[in-house]
Parts: C-alpha cells; sequence; structure tokens
C-alpha cells in the first residue's frame, strides 16, 4: 500500500458507513479482498455523490473558512477512497476488476490537465493527491462547474469513474 497516504477523518469514515472499519489503513490489512473491493466500491459511489451533490455556492467570494474547510475535507476524503479503491482493485485476483484497476489508472493521464488545474493530481502509479493550497487558490464555485450534478460543463471524470465503480461491485460476487 506503498505510494499514498491517507487522513482519516469523519467524512472518511461517513463514505465507508457500515465498513467503517476498513477507513483505517491498518485494519485493512487483515481483510479479506472481497470485503475491500465490497467497502471500496461502495465508499467511492458515495463520495463521488458527495462531491456531485456538495454546494459550491455562486461564484460570489463569500464563503466561510469552515465551508472551505469542509470542502477540502470533503476532496481529500474522495481522494483517499480512490486511492483505497486503485490499491485493493489492482492488488485483486479477478482479472476483470484488476482491469478496471488499470482505466482508473488511464484517468490520470485522461484528466491530468483538467483536474491539475484544480490542485488534483495522480503518482506514477496512479494515486491521487489533492494540493493542500488548491483550497485556498481556487474558489469552490471552480469545482463545482467540473463535479456538481447541475453544472452545464460537468466534467466527464465523476461519470467516468462512477461507471469503473459500479463494474467493480458488479464482478465482486462472480470472481471474488
Amino acid at each position: 500500500m506503498a505510494g499514498y497516504s491517507v487522513t482519516s477523518s469523519i467524512f472518511l469514515r461517513d463514505f465507508y458507513s457500515k465498513n467503517r472499519q476498513l477507513s483505517v489503513k491498518s485494519n485493512r490489512e487483515n481483510a479479506t479482498e472481497k470485503e475491500l473491493s465490497t467497502a471500496d466500491s461502495l465508499a467511492m459511489k458515495k463520495a463521488i455523490r458527495a462531491l456531485e451533490d456538495f454546494d459550491y455556492g455562486d461564484g460570489s467570494d463569500d464563503d466561510t473558512d469552515a465551508e472551505n474547510i469542509k470542502f477540502y475535507k470533503t476532496l481529500k476524503a474522495f481522494a483517499d477512497t480512490y486511492n483505497y479503491t486503485l490499491d485493493s482493485s489492482s492488488s485483486s485476483s479477478s482479472s476483470s476488476i484488476k482491469s478496471l484497476s488499470k482505466k482508473m489508472k488511464n484517468f490520470a493521464e485522461k484528466y491530468e490537465e483538467e483536474l491539475g488545474e484544480l490542485g488534483i493530481t495522480f503518482s506514477e502509479k496512479g494515486y491521487m493527491s489533492i494540493s493542500a493550497s488548491a483550497i485556498d487558490n481556487i474558489s469552490e464555485y471552480t469545482y463545482g462547474q467540473r463535479f456538481s450534478s447541475s453544472s452545464s460543463t460537468k466534467s466527464d471524470f465523476l461519470s467516468d469513474l462512477n461507471d469503473v465503480t459500479k463494474k467493480i461491485y458488479r464482478r465482486i460476487d462472480t470472481y471474488l
């Protein structure tokens, strides 16, 4: 599980809800492949929904520090969930799930420029990271234009990620 770090937060634990113990890296070592894939794909779906439904505001500069912190923690928990999902699917014994992890890794190249403008980058291995200064330098409204489900300029990134996540979840019982 090298290549990324995870910050445990209430937002991450919320994404993992019923599988809350698997939001902690040390608890994942003894979990089965099926438990990890199930928990990660369900958490990823929840994280995608959280970004799509977040209240990004109207573009005015009246965002409070508390709103900015909440958004940053939501975005960081999304990245942590993404990395857990990529990690568990990459190490899967199912060739079908492993091939879906390759699609996730391809997101790094496909969305690198678009997400890079938002302070979201990918490592060589495909793990996602969020620049700590991204929230200070980029308005929530700008993120909303890319992630909100109601945006007319919405990125295909969350939609593509949601499709891959659904496929991983559907293959768990079949292959694991």
